[in-house]
């Protein structure tokens, strides 16, 4: 397998953990932006202050650490771990990681949307801001291109074995 293919992987899972950093969701009331929150403050949770009128400070609310964004954070990192490794079938694995953060994503997209439908009672909206979207398009990325370096090493193998090439992989 050439290792220059073999390399756009783990910079595919170091993109997707930068992405963490970035603004994940926007909260809103009536088109005002209420607050922020990025990927890491999602996985570990943090203290929203809301504003209040007349320059008076407002209450400070604590937001609990997410665990769908917690456990696509967990497999953006094993994803990288497991990219660093040159096995055909390490990379099958690392697609199925691709995939399992991806669905986590999505899974915490719901979530959020359910929890802001019942504890917003239809004044709080969520915006999902640069940071999931990039983050959900490198997972897609990532899973498919995976699964793309796992079937040109059953290709390359084939053709190995035609030329009666012993070749262990």
């Amino acid at each position: 397998m050439d290792n220059k293919v073999m390399k756009f992987s783990p910079a595919i899972f170091i993109i997707i953990l930068i992405c963490f950093f970035l603004p994940f969701i926007n909260i809103t009331c009536q088109g005002e932006k209420v607050a922020t929150l990025t990927g890491i403050q999602l996985v570990t949770g943090t203290t929203i202050e809301q504003p209040s009128m007349f320059g008076a400070k407002g209450k400070t609310t604590k937001v609990e650490g997410e665990l769908m964004a917690l456990l696509a954070f967990i497999s953006a990192i094993v994803g990288l771990i497991l990219s660093f490794l040159k096995n055909r079938k390490i990379s099958l694995a690392t697609a199925i990681v691709g995939g399992l953060g991806l669905i986590f994503l999505l899974l915490l997209k719901n979530k959020l949307d359910n929890d802001m439908l019942r504890e917003g009672q239809g004044m709080l909206q969520l915006e999902y801001s640069t940071g999931f979207w990039l983050t959900l398009i490198f997972f897609i990325l990532a899973a498919v291109w995976n699964v793309f370096i796992f079937s040109k090493g059953n290709k390359i193998q084939i053709e190995e074995t035609k030329n009666q090439t012993k070749v262990s992989i």
